[in-house]
């Protein structure tokens, strides 16, 4: 139905955004369940040093290519989905994973500071309070704007490096760049997808450089004489130290924003991954307490004493099964009325209680 006079335009949904957002959390899950191993395999080397050198940063970018400034939203909907996941995790934490909060800051610190993957719905709370800079400079100054603006993420994300930030803030920083790119660029990144659907060269080219930069890499960890285990290398958001410097996170940034566009040109258009993709944000939330819980209850040890393709299907199963499960429709329905109780649902059902009392 066309929007009417005076109504802003519904700004039609990227195809390619859910496509990356499919394939991300597939790879989170992935890198997540299999993180245990790490050291003990150089197939799991392999994979999970290959992952979390991209990942992250097509998440990161997707949050950018749809960011909107609302205030209201922020504080309704995302402040407020976040502190409900930390209360729930921190009950979690204390029944099932026995965690003592007074030696980590106590009840306020753990309810505040992100629990592991909580970390991304926190920075996106910070990275939004810039949406109305970096959207000045995209919209009014164009193209010189744009660079600038990217290049202030960029100063800011490898000046951090240099600080041990308290408070989770050393991932906030380290990954804003992606997420500035993503709003700053949105118009050419939309060009560079639909030129890709119409010249299959420029799916091929990335397709194959990816593959052949990835494949590399992968079997350089497989003969590697010892198992390759290069932890701020791949996670990039520690201060700089033991050999760890600005350089690598630069190369980070380099590495990141060029695979996420070769797989938007090679993938953006696969519609399994964009209907996953839509269903990300509750397999995002609710996968990590079941990895924690198996891990508590020793599966992944016992796992772990199997041969390498017992525990990779180990692996497969749990990460597999909990993508399936939290990406169904209950889960999300659940989780939109959660996070959109203040923000929708109530306001909701105050404007139609006074629509039918002004009708009475």
């Amino acid at each position: 139905m066309a929007n009417s006079p005076g109504t802003p335009a519904v700004p039609a949904r990227r195809v390619y955004v859910d496509a990356l957002k499919g394939l991300g959390i597939i790879l989170v899950v992935w890198g997540h369940f299999e993180e245990y191993y790490r050291g003990n395999s150089p197939l799991f080397n392999g994979t999970f040093e290959c992952i979390y050198l991209f990942h992250m940063a097509l998440f990161c970018l997707c949050s950018g290519l749809v960011a909107r400034f609302n205030i209201k939203k922020l504080i309704l909907q995302q402040v407020w989905l976040y502190l409900l996941c930390q209360a729930a995790f921190v009950a979690f934490r204390q029944i099932v994973l026995t965690e003592d909060f007074s030696e980590s800051g106590g009840m306020l610190t753990a309810l505040v500071v992100p629990w592991r993957h909580m970390w991304y719905l926190y920075a996106l709370i910070f990275w939004e309070l810039t949406l109305p800079l970096l959207a000045l400079l995209r919209d009014r100054f164009r193209l010189p704007g744009k660079l600038l603006g990217v290049g202030i993420a960029i100063a800011i994300g490898l000046a951090a490096g240099a600080v041990e930030w308290p408070f989770a803030f050393n991932r906030v920083f380290c990954y804003f760049p992606f997420y500035a790119a993503g709003v700053l660029f949105r118009e050419e990144i939309d060009l560079w997808f639909r030129a890709s659907r119409r010249l299959v060269s420029l799916r091929v080219l990335p397709g194959v450089a990816f593959a052949a930069v990835y494949g590399f890499w992968f079997v350089s960890v497989l003969r590697a004489p010892e198992p390759v285990y290069e932890g701020a290398r791949i996670f990039n958001d520690v201060a700089y130290n033991a050999g760890y410097t600005a350089a690598d996170r630069a190369m980070f940034y380099l590495i990141g924003l060029a695979t996420s566009l070769a797989l938007i040109a090679v993938l953006g258009n696969v519609k399994s991954l964009a209907s996953l993709g839509k269903r990300t944000l509750p397999i995002y939330i609710l996968h990590m307490p079941v990895y924690a819980f198996l891990v508590e209850l020793g599966t992944y040890e016992i796992a772990g004493e199997k041969n390498i393709p017992a525990v990779a299907g180990w692996v497969f199963l749990t990460a597999g099964g909990c993508i399936c499960l939290f990406g169904t429709k209950p889960f999300a329905v659940v989780l939109n009325f959660a996070a959109n109780i203040w923000y929708k649902i109530l306001p909701g059902l105050a404007a139609r209680s006074g629509d039918r009392t002004a009708s009475a």
